[in-house]
């Protein structure tokens, strides 16, 4: 066995050193260390034992890496967490429309569920394809994970008079939402379906777009579209890789039994109980409630148990993959006054199941195994956070019970099954609460046959309508595995060092209980004679012992290893003996235990199931995982400090990753072979492993083709990005969801009450024998931080700083438990136990030492005064030790330069193992308060470097170690720690302090970095948006410059109101810095405000941590004159990150050429300022301008004319204005959205046809493609491809802002924030911290010695270096354009969830307030507004742009605003001031609207730059020895005219590529800028699209504004004639003959328009489905050609003030309805057509077919034809319900007043009456008319018969009646 073992270490990497022979002072029987792997544990045996690892190809035992054996665990330097805080989040939702809704003729309306709110669109009539286009947004507070687990849900609703129905619902959880690029889902279908009613299918779909946004989170706004031809099954809301088509699934969540719960009832009755009679008997009444997406199912309640079986299933019916990532069980105590939950569980799906393609995915699968719940202290006490602990939030602080439970998934094939009838009958039962009374459950009774077996056939059938409530069955328990299948498990700890003990309980003995599970937990002991339930059949089934159940004689509600024999190990000793904790020395604050001499253990026994496999499955992958991790961080370290061996090592580490990575595989394969029949793997365990060897096996082919990649292509950095993705896959697979082992926890108790915990992953400490699969804590000495439970507040809340030696695993490996100890320790042997663990270890040989802390400075502290600064101070604790260094007020950057010393350090131990792994230091950092207590500020852990008496002294190294506070950074201490050995005779060989007055000592000198003398220059410019100060506003503020001890002042602002600018430009100061950079102290920068009297007010501050930055680097060498050869060309793309500026900023790893420095290389201005008068005078242009007329291009090789022409031609619709520009811009964006191009420089060649083809010639010029292409010099290669066609000019169009994209324009200055105040992190702090803006610049260069001692006399000379290039600061006029386009999803500000918004511009102290033109009942307005005004910059930078709604009553409310820095803007080399077109046009809606023409601009930029002025020759154009060839010749009225503007507007957008000075200029734009809102700091409250011209008054006026008033919608006019309707259904039957007929009527409406609904007249009793009407409707409406809508200007109710406007698609709806007349009409079909796209009529009423609107038949648009005739399709549910013959004419409303026609068939132009049978006529009106037609003609024979008859029989009777009368009269009267 050793050899194998050792060739397992050396597979992953370990050295196979020999174990270490047995310390003689150990009395253990350690015979069994030696062949550790023989009483490993059997499950494990595959991974130990039973591989030869031999065979395995591709590895070899030769390696270098040698992984340490540590003795210690690894330093984590953050010693708390702090607990999540509720956030704010909001959902917002764009319903845009519903198509192919299933139902006749509904009223369809869409209700929005996001949790427990409700939100509904307005009802759309009539129609199955509603379009809303409506915003609704919900905002939330919350616990991330509790929002994470909301459900969006939407309902289409079908609205009746009295009652409305549910047509079909979609559900989707936020959490998958917030998981998808972007966090929404944009123009997306959801699929609607009823899960009441699984077997009938897709209900319809809605279109509507989803976005979750968190505080911070910017939404990028989705175009809105409606295309009639887009296919909705290929868009449809499904996160990405989930197939379109979804089953529906039933999920099986089985929950057998749960043990270990809390004995106690902690409800509110049980405590009034306990408050009366003193004792808490009463035991909780269990039940278990399931979770998932909005549905719940609970099982039935077990009276009066802690150990509960309920042996039920609860089923879902969900669509499978369900869109909702977690599923969530809680276990509830039920009480008379409410329930209390017990601990609560979540599954996240995704662990569970893979959703891969063919045999590696695997549907959600899970146990039986158990769950471990962990929750509040068992103690039963109710506090506020023990409810929300229980429910799942925060972190549980101790176990409360485990639950043995199943979850299975069974897809439905097509639709449901039959139902059982036993499930049937157990239904009732079984209802939502239904087994409250009923004590047993579904537990023992016949019930459990319908479990797994039928549960793929219990399908809801009958059940329509409630199964969205879960079903409750019961089910069998699960198979019967032997009782020896338990372990018993021992968990073994040894106390090292307690400190920090918080006075407040020092005070009282203290001890430590270690607990697992409910093993070991001192306070609620496992009874030992827990009395068992009577029922036999609970009895039996305890006795079974099914899997992991714990066997009766071990369980823990029994006395531990009852069945051993009396001279057993004693049962679980788990506490450490009392012990007074005493003060530490130098603070007294603080505690320690003496624990030099013998340290306590403890001893758990506890017994579990074996599952330990998993475990070890999770630590091999965890233990590569980090392996992976650490060697990917420190390749990225080296790659970010730009050193060469990045890239060898991330190789490297890429080749072991992949060994480690086959070792698993293979050690996988041997598992699954070896345990391929073994009963106790459950589907998981083996999905699971075959997962993990399938994901690592992929892993490994993509670690080696980033390798092999690389060779060819890519750099460091895209290794980097593909390591960190394989860290994450890795990551995710080594959580093990089926728990095993419960969490280990360490309590501190205090007079046996417990005050703080600790918490470890039970498998960090298991052991195992093979030692990768070995926990990363296991035999080693972690430092463990204690907590309080509950709430953390925001202070340091550690009661306790603890150091336990930790060992877990099974007894049977007992003996290795003391195999890691630490040298110099000795068990203390103690009479019966010599064979059990120790009772304490004993340390025979103690050491003295002297720990010297050399604190030497601190940087980016948290603020922690109102004035914004701190008061630091530091405290350090090691051991019985705590010092604490001087304060050092009013700084975030305090110099403590302080050396503490801790003589006579006791550390106990061998002397090599303290040399190698010291104790752990701690450092806090606080800011002293006068009058409270000092506030924490943060906190490290840092590791001294220790010097033995024997070693030469060497001084330790400054290094800087993070500081945390709770969960964020609080800056980073400079500091070296060294602990050294004190001799009692040698004392005087420790090295020598320096010592100051007061008894303080100093840092070393040795220690001290080395310092070097660097300049630092500062260029002051100016202060901004400076807020009141003391109630006070800032007019006199000066700035403060402190790095390392040195101050430089800026000048005063004398009138900060009128010129906020400093006099004084530059200041230097002479600094003694670190020659190493990355210990260069931070700069702070202080504003002071001065006031009467001499007096200052701190203004703000902000602190710069790193310098790096600021390094100047001397600038390239600018372009020599021609003669000389051009210097080497830099390479830049023109991203969005500007390249370098020369001398301005330094830039990192910038490799240029550098020449000597020369004056005039550097002398760069502004284009703020007017040209010099030796301009040269611009090319005569005069002749061009009279011809140019609307001419769009003038690179085209034709003459004007034509041009015009082709414009004209090519859009007759509407005129060519801004407009059509703008939906030009959105046609090529939304193209090039879907190809990302790719940038193309190519400096040699020139690329001759490069794109040309696919884009026209404009790509050379147009939008983001402008640089990527150089044409081929010389002129005819360019002619091929004009076509005739002619492409609209286009724009830029950024879905951000400006700055964003060009970063934030400080290549000039940068813009520092000042802050003032405390830092805390509540919402919206920031905000209310910042009180201005200080904007300026910082160059730092060292100082050689040749060039310091003239540095004086250089001052005067103003040869600053920070200065190149900076314009002067003073006042500069300007005249500014704010173009605001548009808006969209603004935030609903009224009542009916819209707003009426209107713009506020905000400029210095001027404001445009445009209320007059606010936008009624608009989400996304377009204002179309354009606004000009005067401004002095620096006075007037800031421009905000308020979005206000307009109140009738009361003030307006504030929507949004955004803000611009006009100033940056202004001064940026990127030229912000006015965009660049990408066509030179005179005039027309692309007008050149910049006061310099582009030659001039070209000029002025060369002269700006000090490059010579450009050379301008037929057909090119020279800059710096760059060529621009293009056309500049033009023939105008066929004469040639020289023009260079378009060559040098084209030079011009290819600026960038210019050597040395080029940047990418700003293009001709329109930016979306978030709208933010100071109540709600952060979040997104919509976009406002605009752009802003800025021109100094100083230059040529500009051209004249651009107009881009929104277009208004044309007037045009739709007439329709109906002439004949054929095979209409018909519906009545005659209630005399049972003839069918219908009374047929055509009605028809635009939609929106309502309203304007028109009927034709009825065709009555029509019998064969033909109707004859020749009738017109004539529908006025209004339209926007370009976007394709109609506009419906509509009062939304009779008190609306102002018409609210709509944009719909165009869609005309024609019904075919049955009249009648004394019940309601039926409606016989329908059929919408969009006038855009509508099939083209058939010929004949014979070919219109049904699938006319499906099909893919040619598509007309009514708006290009004019007219249409022929025959459509009625259709009512997907059925052929009549065929309609209809005639469309549209006209434009001029033309429709030119030739009137009436409506119906009234004058003018009439219609013919119809030529309807005598049939067609009302029974109602014309009753004679009816007996004539309906009964005359049919029954005319039998009437005239019956008639006959009548008389006859009416004679007969007569005379029979008179017969007798008459014959007596003749007889009497003779």
């Amino acid at each position: 066995m050793e050899p194998k073992l050792r060739k397992a270490k050396l597979m992953l990497g370990l050295k196979g050193k020999k174990k270490k022979k047995v310390n003689t002072d150990l009395v253990l029987a350690n015979k069994g260390a030696v062949d550790s792997g023989v009483e490993g544990p059997p499950e494990a045996s595959a991974l130990q034992q039973g591989q030869n690892w031999e065979d395995q190809p591709g590895t070899s035992a030769v390696r270098t890496r040698i992984i340490p054996n540590n003795k210690r665990a690894k330093l984590k330097t953050c010693i708390q967490k702090s607990e999540g805080k509720p956030r704010s989040f909001q959902v917002c939702i764009n319903i845009t429309e519903a198509r192919q809704l299933v139902g006749e003729n509904i009223d369809p309306s869409v209700l929005l569920e996001v949790g427990d709110e409700k939100k509904q669109t307005s009802v759309k009539e009539g129609t199955n394809a509603p379009f809303y286009n409506e915003y609704f947004v919900f905002e939330f507070f919350a616990y991330k994970e509790v929002f994470f687990d909301k459900v969006i849900k939407l309902t289409v609703m079908h609205s009746k008079m009295l009652r409305s129905f549910s047509v079909g619902s979609f559900k989707v959880d936020v959490s998958t939402v917030y998981r998808q690029p972007g966090h929404q889902f944009t123009n997306k279908w959801a699929v609607l379906t009823n899960p009441g009613d699984i077997s009938t299918g897709v209900k319809g779909y809605v279109k509507c777009d989803i976005s979750v946004s968190a505080k911070g989170d910017a939404v990028k706004p989705g175009p809105k579209a409606s295309d009639a031809e887009e296919q909705i099954d290929k868009n449809l809301l499904v996160p990405e890789g989930f197939p379109s088509e979804r089953p529906w699934a039933r999920f099986f969540v089985k929950v057998y039994r749960a043990e270990g719960l809390p004995r106690n009832n902690s409800s509110i009755m049980a405590n009034v109980t306990k408050a009366f009679i003193g004792d808490n008997t009463a035991l909780i009444d269990p039940y278990v409630e399931v979770s998932f997406f909005k549905q719940v199912g609970r099982t039935s309640t077990q009276k009066s148990t802690a150990e509960p079986a309920w042996n039920e299933q609860i089923v879902f019916t969900e669509m499978f993959p369900p869109l909702c990532q977690r599923l969530k069980i809680q276990v509830w105590d039920e009480g008379s006054m409410g329930d209390v939950a017990i601990g609560t569980h979540y599954f996240d799906l995704k662990r569970i199941s893979n959703e891969q393609d063919g045999d590696r995915g695997f549907l959600p699968t899970f146990g039986p195994a158990w769950i471990n719940l962990y929750g509040s202290a068992r103690n039963g006490s109710m506090g506020d956070d023990t409810v929300e602990l229980n429910e799942g939030i925060g972190e549980g602080v101790s176990f409360r019970g485990r639950v043995y439970m199943e979850l299975a998934v069974e897809i439905l094939s097509g639709g449901s099954g039959s139902e059982s009838k036993l499930s049937r009958a157990v239904k009732p039962l079984k209802d939502a609460k239904a087994g409250k009374g009923g004590g047993t459950g579904g537990g023992g009774g016949g019930g459990g046959g319908a479990g797994a077996a039928a549960g793929g056939a219990v399908a809801a059938d009958d059940d329509k309508g409630k199964a969205v409530a879960a079903e409750v069955l019961p089910v069998d328990s699960p198979p019967v595995l032997d009782a020896d299948n338990n372990e018993t498990f021992l968990l073994f700890g040894a106390l090292f060092e307690a400190t920090m003990i918080d006075r407040k309980i020092g005070d009282k003995p203290i001890s430590f209980e270690f607990s697992v599970g409910n093993c070991g937990n001192v306070l609620e002991p496992p009874e030992k004679n827990a009395p068992r339930p009577p029922s036999p059949a609970v009895r039996r089934r305890a006795l079974d012992v099914p899997v992991g159940a714990v066997t009766p004689g071990a369980s823990p509600a029994s006395p531990l290893l009852p069945r051993e024999p009396p001279d057993a190990p004693p049962t679980s000793r788990s506490t450490t003996p009392p012990q007074r904790p005493l003060i530490v020395e130098g603070n007294k604050y603080y505690m320690h235990l003496p624990l030099e001499k013998q340290k306590p253990c403890v001893s758990v026994l506890s017994s579990w199931e074996n599952r330990a496999y998993r475990l070890h499955t999770s630590n091999m992958l965890d233990n590569i995982a980090v392996l992976f991790e650490e060697g990917v961080a420190s390749a990225a370290e080296l790659h970010r400090k730009s050193e060469p061996g990045a890239e060898h090592l991330l190789e490297t580490v890429l080749r072991e990753f992949c060994a480690d990575a086959r070792s698993f595989v293979a050690a996988a394969e041997a598992k699954l072979k070896a345990e391929g029949k073994s009963s106790y793997l459950t589907q998981l365990d083996r999905k699971r492993l075959t997962l993990c060897k399938q994901e690592l096996e992929s892993m490994i082919g993509e670690a080696q083709f980033v390798v092999e990649r690389k060779r060819k292509a890519g750099g460091v950095k895209e290794m980097l990005q593909h390591a960190t993705k394989l860290t994450l896959k890795i990551r995710f697979l080594v959580e093990e969801p089926q728990h095993t082992v419960p969490d280990v926890f360490v309590w501190l108790l205090s007079n046996n009450k417990r005050v703080a915990y600790a918490r470890l992953r039970a498998r960090d400490l298991l052991y195992s024998s093979s030692r990768e699969a070995r926990g990363i804590h296991c035999g080693k000495i972690v430092t463990l931080f204690l907590k309080p439970p509950g709430k953390r507040v925001a202070d340091l809340s550690v009661q306790a700083k603890v150091d336990v030696y930790l060992w877990y695993g099974p007894s049977a490996d007992s003996v290795h438990m003391l195999d890691d100890l630490p040298e110099g320790l000795s068990a203390a042997t103690g009479g019966a136990a010599a064979s059990g663990p120790p009772a304490a270890l004993l340390c025979a040989e103690q050491h003295t030492f002297q720990l010297r802390c050399h604190m030497y400075q601190a940087r980016g502290l948290i603020a922690a005064d109102a004035s914004g600064l701190s008061d630091p101070f530091a405290r350090v604790t090691c051991l019985s030790h705590s010092q604490t260094t001087n304060v050092i007020s009013q700084t975030l950057s305090p110099t403590w330069n302080q050396c503490l010393l801790m003589s006579r350090l006791l550390l106990s131990g061998d002397l090599q193992h303290i040399w190698k792994e010291p104790p752990r230091v701690l450092v806090e950092v606080y800011d002293d308060d006068a009058l409270s207590k000092a506030e924490y500020l943060g906190a490290t852990v840092v590791v001294p470097e220790v010097r033995l008496a024997s070693d030469p002294y060497a001084p330790p190294t400054l290094q800087y170690s993070p500081l945390h506070c709770g969960s964020q950074p609080g800056g980073d201490l400079l500091a070296a720690f060294e602990l050294l050995q004190v001799h009692e005779s040698t004392h005087q060989s420790l090295p020598p302090l320096e010592k100051q007055e007061g008894g303080i000592y100093t840092v070393p000198a040795n220690i001290r970095p080395v310092l070097s003398t660097f300049r630092l220059e500062v260029l002051f410019w100016g202060m901004r948006e400076l807020k009141k100060v003391q109630l006070l506003s800032v007019d006199r503020p000066q700035v403060f410059i402190e790095c390392a001890g040195k101050i430089l002042r800026s000048s005063v602002i004398q009138k900060y109101k009128s010129n906020p600018n400093f006099p004084t430009l530059v200041g230097a100061i002479e600094l003694e810095l670190p020659e190493n950079e990355h210990l260069h102290p931070p700069l702070s920068i202080t504003v002071v405000d001065w006031r009467a009297f001499g007096r200052s007010t701190l203004v703000g501050n902000h602190v710069i941590n790193n310098l790096k930055a600021f390094k100047y680097t001397p600038p390239p060498a600018l372009p020599a004159p021609a003669p000389t050869p051009p210097p080497p060309k830099r390479t830049e793309p023109p991203g969005p990150s500007a390249p370098p500026e020369p001398g301005l900023y330094p830039s990192a790893g910038d490799t240029t050429v550098t020449a000597p420095l020369t004056n005039q290389d550097f002398l760069i201005t502004v284009e703020g300022e007017a040209p010099p008068a030796t301009a040269p005078p611009p090319p005569p242009e005069e002749d061009l301008k009279k011809t140019r007329g609307g001419a769009a291009k003038s690179t085209r090789g034709r003459s004007t004319k034509r041009k015009k022409r082709t414009i004209a031609d090519e859009s007759a619709e509407c005129v060519i204005d801004w407009w059509s520009k703008y939906y030009a811009s959105r046609e090529k964006q939304a193209k090039q959205d879907g190809s990302p191009f790719t940038e193309v420089f190519d400096k040699g060649t020139a690329l001759p046809y490069q794109g040309l083809l696919s884009d026209g010639i404009d790509s050379l010029v147009g939008g983001v493609s402008d640089g990527d292409k150089k044409k081929q010099k010389g002129k005819g290669t360019l002619d091929p491809n004009l076509g005739p066609a002619t492409k609209l000019a286009t724009l830029k169009l950024y879905n951000k802002e400006l700055e964003a994209e060009f970063g934030s324009f400080n290549d000039w200055v940068n813009t520092y924030e000042l802050f003032r105040g405390k830092a805390n992190e509540e919402e919206g702090a920031t905000e209310e911290r910042l009180v201005g803006k200080f904007k300026g610049r910082f160059c730092l260069y060292k100082l050689n010695e040749d060039n310091a001692q003239d540095w004086d006399g250089d001052t005067d000379a103003g040869d600053f270096r920070v200065s190149r290039g900076i314009p002067p600061n003073g006042l500069v006029q300007v005249l500014i354009r704010v173009y605001i386009v548009s808006a969209s999803n603004l935030h609903p500000a009224d009542p009916d969830g819209k707003a009426d918004p209107y713009i506020v511009l905000r400029l210095g102290k001027n404001e445009i307030k445009d209320r007059d033109n606010y936008i009624p009942k608009q989400l996304n307005p377009v204002f179309g507004r354009s606004f000009e005004m005067q401004a002095t910059l620096p006075r007037e930078s800031l421009l905000s742009v308020v979005v206000y709604d307009y109140d009738l009553v009361g003030g307006d409310d504030l929507m949004g605003e955004t803000r611009i820095d006009l100033e940056n803007r202004f001064y940026s080399r990127h030229r912000a001031t006015c965009g660049l077109p990408t066509e030179y046009s005179l005039d027309g809606y692309n007008a050149w609207r910049d006061g310099l023409k582009p030659s001039e601009l070209l000029s002025k930029l060369c002269r700006d730059h000090g490059l010579e002025e450009p050379l301008f020759r037929p057909g090119r154009i020279s800059v710096a020895d760059k060529v621009f060839v293009g056309k500049t010749c033009f023939m105008h009225e066929d004469e040639p005219l020289e023009s260079y503007e378009h060559l040098s507007l084209k030079v011009l957008h290819r600026w960038a590529e210019i050597p040395a000075v080029g940047c990418k200029l700003v293009p001709e734009h329109i930016e979306t800028r978030t709208l933010f809102h100071k109540d709600r700091p952060g979040m997104d409250q919509g976009q406002v699209q605009m752009w802003v011209d800025i021109f100094p008054m100083d230059l040529p006026p500009p051209g004249p504004a651009v107009d881009i008033s929104p277009r208004k919608p044309k007037g045009y006019e739709l007439r329709i004639i109906i002439w004949n309707t054929e095979d209409v259904i018909l519906e009545d039957s005659s209630f005399l003959t049972g003839q069918q007929s219908s009374d047929i009527y055509i009605k028809g409406w635009l939609k929106g328009l309502e309203d304007d609904r028109q009927e034709t007249d009825v065709h009555y009793n029509s019998l064969t489905g033909e109707g004859n009407f020749n009738w017109r409707f004539v529908f006025p409406f209004s339209y926007l050609p370009a976007e394709k809508v109609i506009v419906v200007s509509k009062k939304e109710h009779i008190f609306s003030l102002d018409k609210s406007e709509q944009k719909l698609p165009a869609i005309l709806s024609l019904q075919v309805w049955d009249f009648e007349t004394l019940s309601s009409d039926d409606f016989l079909g329908t059929v919408e057509l969009d006038l855009h796209g509508f099939p083209r009529g058939a010929k004949t009423a014979k070919l219109c077919k049904a699938d006319m609107l499906t099909d893919g038949t040619e598509r007309i648009s009514i708006f290009q034809q004019k007219r249409a005739r022929g025959w459509w399709p009625f259709a009512k549910s997907g059925e052929l319900t009549g065929k309609v013959e209809a005639e469309f004419h549209l006209l434009i409303a001029e033309e429709a007043e030119k030739n009137p026609v009436g409506r119906a068939r009234k004058e003018p132009e009439p219609l013919p009456k119809p030529n309807r049978p005598d049939t067609s006529f009302s029974w109602f009106v014309n009753p004679f008319k009816c007996f004539f037609h309906l009964v005359w003609r049919s029954y005319k024979k039998y009437i005239i018969i019956a008639l006959v008859l009548l008389i006859s029989v009416l004679f007969l009777a007569l005379l029979f009646y008179t017969l007798p009368g008459a014959i007596s009269q003749k007889i009497v009267n003779g």
